[in-house]
């Protein structure tokens, strides 16, 4: 009978070794904690994969960078004169301005409930992330009552 393991590691720790399997050309699936990218990357239950963050940084990409000592995973919104501008899509009001040098990777797949696929950059995809930002400071309130839905159906 295999058993599942699981151990928790510092996050310097372990993004010292994401960075390092990035850096040797592999892609690297982690768990997503926090609430900042909802509705469309779900903690505690969502998985991303990374790709070394090669190439262009274009509006949409969700990337993982380091800013103010921390790691974080958000959407580029826009980049104007090679300054990135940075939300995730349940942030209303805060915005990151990393620059590419802190720009660590690029998610290129969401594993949704660990383990169906789906591609964040597919057209369907962008229609709801663009539809969900349409909506503006709406959205803090629509997941208000989402957040208190869950925990009442959970309960």
């Amino acid at each position: 009978m295999d058993e599942k393991i699981t151990k928790t590691f510092p996050n310097d720790r372990l993004f010292a070794a994401v960075l390092e399997e990035l850096s040797e050309g592999r892609s690297v699936t982690i768990p997503v904690k926090g609430y900042s990218m909802l509705p469309f990357i779900r903690q505690e239950r969502d998985l991303v994969v990374l790709e070394k963050a090669d190439g262009d940084i274009r509006p949409m990409d969700i990337v993982l960078f380091r800013y103010a000592d921390r790691y974080i995973l958000h959407r580029v919104i826009s980049i104007k004169d090679g300054r990135y501008a940075v939300q995730g899509d349940g942030v209303y009001r805060g915005w990151e301005y990393p620059s590419r040098e802190q720009i660590l990777a690029k998610v290129s797949t969401i594993l949704k409930n660990g383990d169906k696929a789906v591609d964040p950059y597919s057209p369907g995809m962008l229609r709801q992330v663009r539809a969900w930002r349409s909506l503006g400071g709406l959205r803090r309130y629509i997941l208000f009552i989402d957040r208190h839905l869950r925990k009442y159906h959970e309960d």
